[in-house]
């Protein structure tokens, strides 16, 4: 990535007449004013593509959710994770043993929580609500969690040493856009799927070096968030020989993508949407998934963690449509909208109570 103005480069290269990729470099510059996803995909199917489109779609995703950085958790026990972290770093006790949450959240954000809390805590959930998060949307042959009662398990054993290290040596460093995560996360696809899966719910510490020590005094739970996408580009990479419509890599994206309520589903819906830009035949497929998922989050009368993060993931969705990017921006500016400070409750998180657009027919 360059390090000037990306704005100027960009104009530069899209002026050059002497610049292989002008109309690439036009694309970018058009990305990053209008945020329409037609002009990414116009570079990621550049005829002649090469190292520098891919630079050049780098640059048109630069500092955007989804295309160069995965999006902050929104979870009440992350943020509890995040306040118990710096106040450690400020040489302060910070314990916690006990703690009452009004809702369901992932289970990934519990075991982050608890990681960082540095010993178990016992959580208890007022209720789930409806649709019950523990369910799959969609039945599914592959699951990385299962609930016995309200308290959620892995259901795959953790990951080899060497899956540990192949995830810290790829995962090291964050990428630069989709398109070099995918070449990144090749070392994968050596793997056994079983590693794969169990390094989903099963996460290692953090690479022990400085960008990871400076995240840990402040939000030690985002290396948790950030190290599932990466796996899951990995998941690409598995039995790559196999026909997509009917290859294992394929069954085991969505079946996460629709399995119990995770982290772990957009993730996966992720890992889809970056092989839909290498892959133009299966765009319309992956773009009906992403939009699937988004609006069952947005009917759910009960809040959905990553709903926000859904609605990102649309809007950088190949062949995603109008109707699905009016719904994505209107979930984002819903969330912007400053609320009041709800009641403080003893024991008790209280997720914010979703406003529905009444357009959509939701609940108000």
């Amino acid at each position: 990535m360059v390090s000037e103005n990306v704005e100027d480069k960009l104009r530069e290269f899209a002026e050059d007449p002497d610049f292989p990729h002008r109309e690439a470099a036009r694309h970018a510059l058009r990305f990053r004013s209008s945020g329409e996803v037609s002009d990414l995909v116009a570079i990621a199917d550049e005829p002649h593509g090469c190292g520098t489109t891919e630079l050049l779609f780098a640059m048109a995703g630069e500092k955007r959710t989804w295309l160069n950085w995965v999006p902050m958790p929104e979870e009440a026990v992350i943020n509890i994770s995040r306040d118990i972290a710096r106040r450690r770093a400020a040489g302060e006790e910070a314990e916690i043993t006990e703690l009452g949450l009004s809702g369901g959240e992932p289970p990934s954000a519990l075991a982050a929580f608890e990681r960082a809390a540095g010993k178990p805590v016992k959580i208890g959930i007022a209720e789930f609500g409806e649709p019950d998060m523990r369910v799959p949307l969609r039945p599914g042959r592959f699951a990385v969690w299962r609930y016995q009662g309200d308290e959620a398990e892995p259901a795959v054993f953790a990951p080899s040493g060497e899956a540990v290290r192949v995830l810290h040596q790829v995962g090291a460093e964050p990428w630069a856009s989709p398109l070099s995560g995918y070449v990144q996360a090749e070392p994968f696809g050596d793997l056994p799927l079983d590693d794969l899966l169990g390094l989903l719910v099963h996460p290692p510490q953090a690479p022990d070096i400085p960008r990871y020590q400076v995240l840990a005094r402040s939000d030690p739970a985002y290396w948790y968030r950030l190290l599932q996408p990466w796996v899951c580009l990995g998941i690409l990479h598995h039995e790559k020989q196999e026909p997509w419509a009917t290859s294992t890599r394929r069954q085991v994206l969505v079946d996460l993508a629709f399995g119990v309520e995770d982290w772990v589903s957009d993730a996966a819906l992720f890992a889809l949407v970056t092989a839909a830009y290498r892959q133009p035949e299966i765009r319309d497929e992956v773009r009906g998934l992403v939009a699937d998922r988004m609006l069952a989050a947005t009917r759910a009368p009960r809040p959905v963690t990553i709903w926000t993060s859904l609605a990102h993931l649309m809007l950088i969705t190949p062949n995603a449509t109008a109707d699905d990017r009016s719904l994505a921006a209107a979930i984002l500016k819903q969330n912007e909208e400053p609320e009041p400070e709800p009641e403080p409750q003893p024991r008790s998180n209280r997720s914010r109570e979703r406003r529905w657009p009444r357009w959509l027919g939701g609940r108000r």
